[in-house]
């Protein structure tokens, strides 16, 4: 990954940063109930703390992409201040997740429910996990929504603030259905999961993806004729961060506190479980629906669903339907139309080798 791209994101991080810690100190200084305060000072923190700001940069480089010289020039600012409305939407998902898979650490921090948990020191254990648990999905709808109001109060006139609404509402349905879907397969057989089932919970991931660059494109006055390649490519985008992250979920770097075996230990339906069960022995098989879904499982039983994944070539099957899935990506920049600027193009395809090349 080139130096520059990498510079790149981090100064666009650093004013993104900005402009979050910018709408939160004042929403606390709107805000009149004390325990709420708190609770926007630890939303705060919890955003700022890390996280690598692609869903809003996104955002705001389609915006450039796609817009005039004159709308360029007139909402510099605040395509910067209305992108952070992603990141509450995104953040609001990662609280829920966590808290659904019990994860301790996220970003190299506690996880929310733990950091909002460990400032009750007098309840006992089950009053503290109570509490822990209602604050932290209270919690994610009230941030989810924020990210509503921040376009909704954005500087853009009012038929394109309507239409990111609609357009943002959309992507927190999307999402929330992905995971109800997710936890509900948790629950089914593999033998019953295929990749089309996969596929639908990778929506959890893709409108994300598919939601930022939308709105980015409503702010940027985009044409019919762009928006729908545009959004497949965006869709494709996501499924493949889906991808990726499901491979160094299990054989990535153990970074950030975060267990490596913590995919297999919840019983997540990755795409490695679903294409390794599909093609698994009866051997194979039994010791999959023995260890998938086992919180308890030993360290050797993981290394045995790994050395499964590989044997039954799944982590191979992943990887080429990954780099299959960027070439549909190039292929459906390609046809957008009016196209993008080239620098914009360039974005695209260095945050594509950024994905692909990361290890979260």
């Amino acid at each position: 990954m080139e130096k520059q791209f990498l510079d790149y994101l981090d100064s666009e991080k650093k004013i993104i940063n900005s402009s979050v810690q910018n709408y939160f100190q004042q929403a606390i200084q709107l805000e009149e109930e004390p325990f709420l305060r708190e609770f926007l000072s630890f939303g705060q923190y919890f955003i700022v703390q890390g996280g690598r700001r692609l869903l809003p940069i996104s955002l705001k480089n389609t915006f450039m992409g796609l817009s005039s010289e004159k709308d360029i020039l007139e909402y510099s600012e605040a395509i910067y201040n209305v992108s952070i409305s992603i990141e509450m939407l995104h953040v609001s998902n990662l609280m829920i997740d966590d808290l659904i898979d019990k994860e301790e650490y996220r970003r190299g921090n506690k996880t929310f429910h733990r950091f909002i948990g460990d400032k009750m020191t007098h309840l006992n254990q089950v009053d503290l996990e109570e509490y822990a648990i209602s604050s932290t999905i209270y919690g994610a709808n009230i941030i989810s929504l924020m990210g509503s109001q921040i376009i909704k109060n954005s500087k853009f006139d009012s038929i394109r603030k309507e239409k990111a609404l609609v357009l943002y509402l959309n992507g927190m349905l999307g999402m929330s259905r992905a995971h109800l879907l997710e936890e509900y397969y948790k629950q089914v057989p593999l033998e019953k999961i295929n990749l089309e089932n996969y596929l639908i919970l990778a929506d959890k991931r893709a409108k994300q993806m598919e939601t930022a660059v939308g709105l980015g494109a409503v702010f940027g006055n985009a044409r019919k004729s762009q928006m729908g390649p545009l959004m497949q490519a965006m869709n494709k985008i996501g499924i493949i961060s889906q991808v990726v992250n499901d491979i160094d979920g299990s054989f990535g770097k153990k970074v950030d506190k975060k267990s490596l075996d913590s995919d297999i230990k919840s019983g997540q339906s990755t795409i490695l479980t679903v294409v390794a069960y599909q093609s698994a022995d009866k051997k194979q098989k039994k010791i999959l629906n023995s260890v998938l879904g086992n919180r308890n499982a030993t360290s050797e039983e993981i290394n045995s669903v790994r050395e499964i994944f590989q044997e039954t070539e799944a982590v191979n099957f992943a990887t080429i339907y990954s780099n299959n899935l960027k070439n549909d990506v190039y292929r459906n920049l390609q046809r957008v139309y009016p196209g993008f600027r080239k620098e914009i193009m360039n974005f695209y395809s260095q945050l594509l080798g950024y994905i692909t090349d990361y290890k979260d």
